[in-house]
């Protein structure tokens, strides 16, 4: 961490309250740690890691999951005075923050009323290190300091909703019945994209001898064009055929995994069961 300092006129910030940057609940100095690197003030400042006077308190909430809105810094305003927050990512293509008050965009401003707190959430479109910078202004302060975060891939919790099938009455083991049955039915699927992308593009079945480890015996995907829903329609809706020389059997318990799949890899199942 880097200190730039000038003086202004008497009054307003002290020495000792000047600022605060605090990651994990750990007040930094000078030296560099963390996530936040620059800290430039108007006034001369001294923190220690008991200081209680912190005027700019930062805690970092990351990391952030990739193409997800989560939380990625808590501001505290610990003066007395309204204070004027503003943070810009260094490249709008790495995503969109989101502020407390409810605006969105690369570079978002917001105010804290004294003893106030608020955290600004961040949709990242990238997966790496993203960098923003922070200032905060009112009449007696003006601080300026930076930070990075590191969005991650993987699975992103509720990105993906199966309204159905989730109860084993929804699913049908259909034995031979002359010349009938010998089929895997759905009574209905509504699979949601439930993140606001919209970019739901495939739903994938698998059926199973026994339990969800059992050998697959019928199995079938669907892709779709990024969407934020698939819902067939007919009773049933989704027939499955048994895998080539296979013969469903009375008696026999059958698993249903349905997943649903995004553009961006998250994925979410429903497992349910039958017996024929």
């Amino acid at each position: 961490m880097t200190q730039g300092s000038s003086r202004t006129g008497s009054g307003g910030v002290t020495r000792r309250a000047a600022i605060g940057i605090i990651l994990g609940g750990v007040a930094l100095g000078v030296s560099t740690s963390g996530a936040f690197d620059q800290v430039d003030t108007r006034r001369p400042f001294g923190i220690a890691v008991s200081d209680t006077n912190a005027l700019v308190g930062l805690v970092d909430r990351g990391p952030v999951k990739k193409n997800a809105q989560e939380p990625m810094v808590t501001i505290t305003n610990n003066t007395a005075d309204t204070v004027s927050y503003t943070l810009t990512l260094d490249s709008c293509a790495d995503g969109t923050l989101h502020s407390p008050n409810g605006g969105t965009g690369c570079s978002i401003t917001f105010s804290l009323a004294g003893g106030n707190s608020g955290t600004v959430d961040l949709t990242a479109t990238i997966a790496g290190t993203i960098t923003y910078s922070i200032s905060a202004t009112s009449p007696t302060l003006s601080i300026q300091t930076t930070g990075s975060v590191t969005a991650e891939t993987g699975n992103v919790a509720g990105a993906i909703r199966i309204q159905k099938p989730v109860r084993d009455q929804e699913f049908t083991a259909a034995p031979p019945q002359g010349n009938q049955g010998n089929v895997f039915e759905i009574k209905s699927v509504d699979v949601r994209d439930d993140d606001g992308d919209d970019d739901l593009v495939a739903v994938a079945y698998e059926v199973r001898e026994g339990g969800s480890g059992g050998t697959i015996v019928g199995e079938k995907t669907v892709t779709l064009p990024p969407s934020n829903r698939y819902n067939p329609s007919g009773n049933p809706a989704e027939t499955i055929d048994p895998n080539s020389g296979y013969t469903i059997q009375s008696g026999v318990l059958y698993t249903l995994i349905v997943t649903g799949t995004d553009a961006d890899g998250n994925t979410e199942t429903s497992t349910i069961e039958d017996t024929a």
